[in-house]
């Protein structure tokens, strides 16, 4: 019997002996191991580099928690290099869903999305910077970025969201995308602070012309109608005197409006301008210059 514990115990130490320099010369392999991929992707060997870190993804699953796996990153850095985007997309997938991505993974695959002319999916890595590297994403023009394509895509409180983000002092056509935000969005003190900043920059800027020329429009509008059916309820000499009163105040942005109109519709002849131009003369009772405007709606 004591015979029997001794081979037994004898067995046990050389299984642990066998399991213990087993575990080391795997640990020791994987370390030379990525040595030699580092060292392979650094030197431009990006095809090796790939070959080295495609082992360790697997070696690493094997043994470990894959949702942990640091080599998906590295594996798409030396495929992205080799220009083989669909290996890199796949790897670059799998490191950013399990948080082991980088905010150079970022940034390369913004570029290449852009550089290919998918929007969606530059979007989306867009986003995805935002909210794992917010202070990356601030700092490499992220926000503005997203700005832009919240604007192209009409999503109006989204690109409000980033414009608050923007750390820089708006150009031209920064204003001009602040305008087209604001006005859309329905912020008229915003908008018209911002048209007035654009056309002291650039006093033929269309869209602040636009806006401006809308603007005087809108108020004579309202000031002619409001006056008009106040006169329709109470038909009195004072209430007439309040008529005259207020078209005369209307009149002063519609001239003010028809300025700006004649100066656009000068430019470019558009069926809009017309109608605007119709409008404002069809209020001053002149017939002749209604009719041509009429005439080109």
């Amino acid at each position: 019997m004591k015979i029997c514990y001794k081979l037994i115990a004898i067995s046990l130490i050389a299984i642990t002996m066998i399991l213990s320099v087993s575990s080391c010369s795997t640990t020791i392999n994987t370390a030379d191991l990525q040595r030699d991929a580092e060292s392979a992707y650094a030197t431009g060997e990006y095809a090796k580099a790939l070959q080295q870190y495609e082992s360790l993804i697997e070696s690493w699953n094997n043994s470990k928690d894959n949702e942990q796996n640091p080599y998906y990153d590295k594996a798409g850095h030396a495929a992205f290099a080799l220009k083989d985007y669909d290996k890199a997309n796949n790897f670059f997938s799998l490191s950013m869903h399990y948080g082991t991505a980088t905010p150079n993974t970022y940034t390369e695959l913004i570029g290449y999305y852009r550089e290919i002319n998918n929007f969606s999916r530059e979007m989306m890595t867009l986003e995805g910077m935002v909210e794992a590297f917010p202070v990356e994403a601030a700092a490499t023009g992220v926000h503005e970025r997203l700005f832009e394509m919240y604007l192209e895509t009409d999503r109006y409180e989204d690109a409000a969201m980033q414009a608050e983000q923007i750390d820089r002092k708006p150009d031209e056509k920064l204003l001009g995308q602040l305008l087209q935000m604001h006005s859309r969005l329905g912020n008229k003190t915003e908008a018209d602070a911002i048209a007035g900043k654009l056309l002291a920059l650039n006093g033929e800027h269309i869209p602040a012309l636009e806006w401006r020329a809308k603007k005087f429009y809108d108020k004579a509008e309202a000031r002619y109608t409001a006056e008009a059916e106040a006169y329709e309820r109470n038909k009195t000499r004072r209430q007439y005197a309040k008529l005259l009163e207020g078209y005369e105040a209307a009149g002063v942005d519609y001239r003010k409006a028809r300025d700006i109109y004649e100066r656009l519709y000068k430019r470019n002849p558009e069926k809009r301008y017309a109608i605007y131009l119709y409008n404002i003369y069809a209020r001053f009772q002149d017939e002749a210059k209604a009719a041509y405007y009429r005439s080109r709606m």
